[in-house]
């Protein structure tokens, strides 16, 4: 068990290791007089198949306070993001699901490609700033789950829907879907989005975007997903038993027969839940924990 301990802290140091040039040659590139985003070649590589982002840990604190979907918000200091990352690594997480938009749901919400406001002009300090730690959570080893909308969001959701190919043209455009491994087009879709208006984003998305799309709704619902997705990302209300999880997973699978994302089963890390879900068949968990190193 030593050894297992040694080898995870050796894969933490190299991550960050790849993390730190990377940092050091954007640096370069700044006090050498480039502007706006630069995408630095450093080890990134092709992002990640869909089906090998499994494991994430998207919450954590008292009632999920920690909110590591938010990882591209301005609004986050640099060093909750880095201590956020540290600790995906530490809990052997693979995944990091991140909001491109989210108005209000959790901490250091406010923020999308348009700036804190959904005025139709791309923002280019918030999209630097959101492309730079895309690009560091896929230097420190991470594949990435795009989502396009967050819940409470809603004067965003209203605005993306008045113009959904001109949303998709503009996160295309500023290269968001580069390095997205999959792209889910929104977290609890039937609080703001019907079954056809969350189609018609998906399909807008199609045209420019060639990897696994998913679909997301409220707790036990996974209806828009036929026709839509290519993956179901599901969730349930907190307080259902390991065993309980497995049945669900399973019976989930073979009603949509699509693969499953048991995308949020706790409001916290949650091992034995992950586990259970991924004995019913999901490739995928969404409140990891690798446990203690």
């Amino acid at each position: 068990m030593e050894g297992v301990a040694v080898s995870k802290i050796e894969r933490i140091v190299d991550k960050l290791a790849t993390l730190a040039e990377l940092r050091a040659r954007r640096k370069q590139l700044e006090l050498a007089g480039f502007s706006g985003h630069v995408s630095v070649p450093v080890a990134l590589g092709k992002p990640p198949a869909w089906d090998a982002c499994t494991l994430a840990s998207c919450w954590a604190g008292h009632n999920a306070a920690e909110r590591r979907m938010n990882m591209l918000s301005p609004a986050m200091p640099p060093t909750i993001f880095d201590a956020y990352l540290q600790k995906m690594l530490v809990a052997g997480c693979n995944t990091a699901h991140l909001f491109v938009a989210n108005r209000a749901d959790g901490e250091y919400g406010g923020y999308s490609i348009y700036g804190p406001e959904w005025g139709w002009q791309i923002n280019t300090a918030f999209c630097r700033l959101m492309l730079d730690r895309i690009e560091d959570l896929r230097a420190a080893g991470f594949g990435i789950v795009l989502w396009l909308m967050a819940d409470d969001s809603g004067p965003y959701a209203a605005a993306a829907k008045s113009n959904f190919p001109r949303y998709v043209s503009d996160l295309r455009t500023q290269g968001f879907f580069r390095q997205a491994s999959t792209v889910v087009v929104g977290l609890e879709l039937d609080e703001y989005w019907s079954r056809n208006e969350s189609a018609a984003l998906a399909a807008c998305v199609r045209q420019v975007y060639d990897g696994k799309i998913g679909t997301h709704q409220t707790s036990s619902k996974y209806d828009y997903a036929s026709g839509i997705a290519d993956i179901l990302f599901y969730q349930v209300n907190p307080g259902m038993s390991p065993s309980g999880i497995e049945r669900e997973a399973r019976k989930v699978r073979a009603a949509t027969g699509l693969p499953l994302n048991f995308f949020e089963l706790s409001r916290e890390p949650d091992r034995e839940r992950c586990v259970a879900a991924m004995a019913g068949g999901a490739f995928g968990v969404g409140n990891w924990d690798g446990g203690p190193l």
